[in-house]
């Protein structure tokens, strides 16, 4: 029989559950009342800012009274017009505030991976920032109204500062407090269950566990070390004990699962694994244990990168015999034939191929990502994205984006001497450069969302042509619930 507790899963996974939970962490976490102050002190995770939606709207009030004047002079080609309204200014005008849909916070590059994992390829950075600089940072953007920002908080290993990032008077919950929803990206090993604990009650609304395959042996290698992938898939369980302790949804549990020469051929097994720990709920597929593939990336990894045939075997054989699975599950939950879909459509930002639109074949997608670039054929010949997110290095420098802060090239401030938006004011002349070279590391959530505001900007251009007025709720392609950042 299912223990009440964990009735929400099947009846094996249950089974995992209860032991688990019967252990000696849990039963000295039960005993140490750590669930009744997590309990007393819970807090829900705020909504956040629509990350397709924003750079068109900030777009749209910088230029688009300019734009419409251009139509009314007699201008109607799409192109140039589309230039004016999707480039950002020189300077940043002083009737529109700067807002921020994402920031990104690499608290640390430290790690308790020693030895690090096999594809490791952190650059090493001079670590400046304390707690309080960080929650400096972080109130710089709330909102003075409305939704705020996506926290994304990566490393290194963010669990390292223990309390002070899911305890009482930590960033999570200074986040949280502040009007922003917040993801932490963890490796796992730290998640005890106090800290899995801390994190729900502290509000957080997503994690992002690193695991590559069902098969511990696997993933001991790239772990460089034997028992890691037990440890990993300990942390996930004692998340989900947590969550369902403490009676909430929150975090959403996302998988980074890197994609690469040793773990790729296990995908379909993989999936199977990862559905079988999903919750049960009423009406369609939980989110939880939704995975995001990543591939493998630096030319340091060269000899773990997919070749080209690689690629193409992949998103044809294994990836059919992966969404095979998929619908024999979709049919075990009972979910009506219209309900059901291929697995890329289902599992949002789960492919590296199918999350952005491809301006070539899959054959041609495959030679690029042979070459560690999985991005270039969906690039947009502008970026739209970069005034209305950030990324912050440990010393303090801020980049445009993630895949900037992974390339260096000159950040465009030091948030220890200037703030967040005031960074971004001064520096977004400099959007006239990009995209760049430093750009081919963009992550495809981030081409995505480029490519979303392109048509929300292109829509707004057809329906002034047109001499209508966009609706200011027009929804993008895009559905940011389902969104997650690399």
């Amino acid at each position: 029989m299912t223990p009440v507790l964990f009735e929400s899963f099947s009846d094996e996974h249950a089974k995992v559950l209860s032991d688990v939970f019967a252990d000696a962490q849990w039963r000295e976490a039960m005993a140490s009342g750590a669930v009744e102050t997590a309990r007393d002190c819970l807090i829900s995770p705020p909504a956040t800012r629509n990350v397709f939606k924003l750079p068109a709207e900030q777009l749209t009030r910088i230029n688009g009274q300019a734009v419409q004047d251009m139509i009314a002079a007699g201008e109607t080609d799409p192109e140039r017009l589309l230039a004016a309204l999707g480039t950002w200014p020189e300077s940043w005008p002083e009737h529109v505030p700067v807002v921020l849909s994402f920031l990104g916070l690499n608290l640390s590059l430290q790690c308790d991976m020693q030895p690090r994992c096999l594809y490791c390829n952190q650059r090493p950075c001079e670590e400046r920032m304390s707690l309080q600089d960080w929650k400096q940072v972080v109130r710089s953007v709330a909102p003075t109204e409305g939704e705020g920002a996506y926290i994304f908080i990566t490393g290194g290993e963010p669990l390292l500062l223990g309390e002070d990032l899911w305890g009482a008077e930590g960033l999570v919950r200074a986040a949280t407090e502040s009007g922003a929803a917040c993801n932490v990206n963890t490796n796992g090993l730290a998640l005890t269950p106090c800290a899995a604990l801390g994190l729900v009650s502290a509000g957080l609304s997503r994690i992002h566990v690193s695991l590559d395959t069902h098969v511990p042996q696997t993933q001991d290698i790239i772990y460089c070390k034997e028992g890691r992938w037990a440890q990993v898939v300990r942390g996930l369980l004692n998340l989900q004990i947590a969550k369902a302790l403490l009676g909430v949804e929150h975090p959403v549990i996302h998988i980074n699962c890197v994609l690469n020469r040793l773990t790729a051929w296990e995908f379909p097994g993989f999936l199977s694994f990862l559905l079988g720990m999903k919750p049960l709920v009423d009406e369609g597929i939980s989110r939880d244990l939704d995975m995001h593939l990543i591939p493998v990336g630096g030319q340091a990894n060269r000899h773990l990168r997919l070749g080209a045939r690689e690629y193409e075997h992949f998103f044809t054989k294994v990836w059919a015999a992966a969404d095979a699975v998929f619908q024999e599950y979709q049919v075990a939950r009972g979910l009506a034939e219209d309900q059901r879909g291929p697995l890329h459509e289902k599992v949002p930002f789960l492919s590296p191929y199918h999350r952005a639109r491809q301006e070539g074949s899959l054959s041609e997608w495959a030679g690029r990502a042979a070459q560690g670039l999985p991005g270039a054929l969906a690039m947009t010949r502008r970026c739209y994205v970069g005034p209305t997110q950030s990324f912050i290095l440990p010393d303090g420098s801020q980049h445009w984006c993630g895949g900037h802060a992974t390339s260096r090239p000159d950040p465009i401030g030091d948030v220890l001497k200037t703030s967040v938006p005031d960074n971004i004011r001064q520096h977004v002349g400099d959007m006239a450069l990009l995209p760049g070279e430093h750009c081919r590391s963009c992550a495809g959530a981030t081409l995505a969302i480029n490519q979303a505001v392109e048509v929300t900007l292109r829509q707004t251009i057809a329906q002034w042509l047109a001499g209508e007025e966009p609706a200011a709720d027009a929804e993008t392609d895009a559905d940011a619930d389902e969104y997650a950042f690399e």
